[in-house]
């Protein structure tokens, strides 16, 4: 199990998981948010069900906390920090993604983060969870309406 090379592939899913909980919690660029959350959700799923009853052994939580940990995420600046960016004119950030009403993008979004963080949980890997990610996931959980 530990020589399968599609479990890297996990490496690839935390960084879009966190990149896009970093978007989320920036304020900013709600469409590329909502693809990197909705892409980290379908390699978490692959490989939950690529790993199936096997993911609680030994071996293979030690693969997956060694290749979580290696991820290093990059840094985002939140969006106040950009105000002198936008002063200038550069306002794009405010634009519409394509027709997709930004309250709906973050909110299609902030479900992709959660699938990602059970996803990573039902794994075994809550304690590798990027911090974005759950800071994220509780900020839509709890501060944000809920719609169902």
């Amino acid at each position: 199990m530990s020589s399968n090379p599609d479990l890297p592939k996990l490496a690839l899913a935390l960084e879009y998981a966190d990149l896009a909980a970093a978007l989320y919690l920036a304020g900013g660029s709600d469409h590329a948010a909502r693809l990197l959350a909705a892409a980290a959700e379908e390699v978490l799923g692959d490989l939950a069900k690529l790993l199936g009853p096997h993911a609680h052994s030994d071996e293979v939580q030690t693969l997956l906390a060694r290749i979580a940990l290696r991820y290093r995420a990059p840094v985002i600046e939140p969006r106040s920090h950009m105000q002198s960016r936008l002063s200038e004119g550069r306002a794009l950030d405010h634009a519409e993604p394509r027709g997709l009403p930004m309250g709906e993008a973050r909110q299609s979004t902030a479900a992709y983060l959660r699938a990602a963080w059970y996803t990573l949980e039902s794994m075994g890997l809550e304690s590798v969870v990027p911090a974005r990610l759950r800071k994220a996931v509780e900020l839509s959980t709890i501060c944000e309406p809920w719609s169902g």
